[in-house]
């Protein structure tokens, strides 16, 4: 089996202010960056959706409920500087109403292995094709205890095989989503890395070593 990274980011849920969260302050603010310093914006035909400002490889959107920030790169340096910029966030605009915030680590996995197919089979299953249904996509959730949150991990076995884990902190405090996202990235790369060796027994590309 082989993975393939893909759409890591980090998000807080909350009530951002669109007024304050333009291009101009996500650069100041988020960024840290002088006026003037050349980003990156995308702005979507139609003005539908907000703009995508980019930066050093990663890619921020704020939406009407929630404040996001892609790693373009999906690596977990990268993943670090995105969380980083969720907290200056967080704590530059710390009287945000927020209800949660987290982060995601997602991989595509090609050539599934049977046993990792089997993962998400149930009993179940059986008596829906006995019964003529079609199963059009097999999922299985578990939550799991990780420090002060939730990891939710999915698997995903059709149509496609996909594994995703989310690092989730349901909160209203500030301080307390702050000091989530804050946490290093080292302890999340071996959660992560137990997950795929142990559990799924595959050994993932993603990783910066």
């Amino acid at each position: 089996m082989e993975m393939e990274p893909y759409e890591w980011n980090v998000v807080v849920v909350g009530y951002w202010n669109p007024a304050i969260l333009t291009p101009a302050g996500i650069a100041k603010r988020l960024f840290g960056l002088e006026e003037g310093t050349p980003i990156l914006v995308e702005v979507p035909m139609g003005g539908l959706a907000s703009p995508r400002v980019k930066y050093d490889d990663l890619t921020v959107t704020a939406e009407g409920g929630r404040l996001v920030v892609n790693v373009d790169k999906p690596i977990f340096a990268n993943l670090e500087k995105a969380k980083m910029v969720a907290v200056r966030a967080i704590n530059d605009l710390p009287e945000t109403p927020f209800k949660a915030a987290g982060f995601n680590v997602r991989y595509r996995i090609s050539e599934p292995s049977d046993e990792l197919l089997a993962g998400t089979e149930t009993g179940i299953d059986a008596l829906l094709s006995d019964s003529s249904f079609i199963i059009q996509a097999k999922i299985l959730n578990r939550s799991l205890t990780w420090e002060e949150g939730v990891v939710n991990l999915t698997l995903h076995s059709e149509p496609e095989a996909k594994i995703e884990m989310n690092f989730h902190k349901q909160s209203i405090e500030q301080k307390e989503l702050s000091d989530w996202l804050s946490k290093p990235i080292g302890p999340v790369e071996q959660t992560v890395s137990k997950i795929l060796t142990k559990v799924i027994d595959i050994k993932p590309e993603g990783t910066d070593k």
